[in-house]
């Protein structure tokens, strides 16, 4: 009998758990130590695996964003940020780097011009329970086909990174200048908002 653990720190973990408790294959249990494991599933787990646990068992991880683009933290703001068409969720093995194993299946979603970061993760956790569904037997029996991929630059991006873009003082003076149009975002409904103009005190 192959020990299963799913990790997970967002209500979409649970939601695959649950489907787990009802659907396993023969030959499967769930467990509740990952150290326990045979098998690791990470939906939204927060928490970087460690090489030596890696090794020793087969591990899987629904990463939210296209990869090998999207790489790390913050894919649905950046994929924003950069202008994107559509965005998505990878499914991948897990090995000893940042979301660089082999890729098992992409499923992609349009980015809307009315799309915020957070639309795109509700759609994204929709996203992960539908491929939950679909390849749970086939991760848990290794019964399926890498992607090969052509060799091309990946992006990894931090938390940091996200930090720093969050940051708009520079951008706010810069277009700070008396009676001249300021820094402003447009509503879902057409509105034109304007920022505050940036005050020395």
């Amino acid at each position: 009998m192959k020990r299963v653990f799913i990790g997970y720190s967002r209500p979409i973990g649970f939601r695959c758990l649950e489907y787990a408790q009802h659907n396993m294959p023969p030959n499967f249990e769930l467990c509740n130590r990952k150290e326990d494991c045979d098998i690791f599933i990470s939906v939204m787990y927060d928490t970087l695996l460690k090489a030596d646990f890696i090794k020793e068992r087969k591990c899987y991880n629904f990463h939210p964003g296209i990869l090998p683009y999207y790489r790390g933290a913050g894919a649905f703001t950046w994929s924003i940020l950069n202008e994107e068409k559509t965005t998505g969720i990878t499914l991948h093995e897990i090995d000893k780097d940042i979301d660089t194993g082999p890729i098992i299946s992409v499923r992609e979603y349009d980015i809307l011009p009315s799309s915020t970061a957070y639309d795109l993760y509700v759609g994204g956790m929709e996203v992960i329970f539908e491929m939950f569904v679909q390849y749970l037997d086939s991760l848990l029996e290794e019964n399926y086909t890498p992607q090969k991929l052509p060799k091309m630059p990946s992006s990894l991006y931090t938390r940091k990174m996200l930090d720093d873009k969050k940051d708009i003082t520079d951008l706010v003076r810069g277009f700070t200048f008396p009676e001249k149009e300021g820094l402003y975002y447009y509503t879902s409904d057409g509105r034109k908002i304007f920022l505050e103009p940036y005050r020395r005190y």
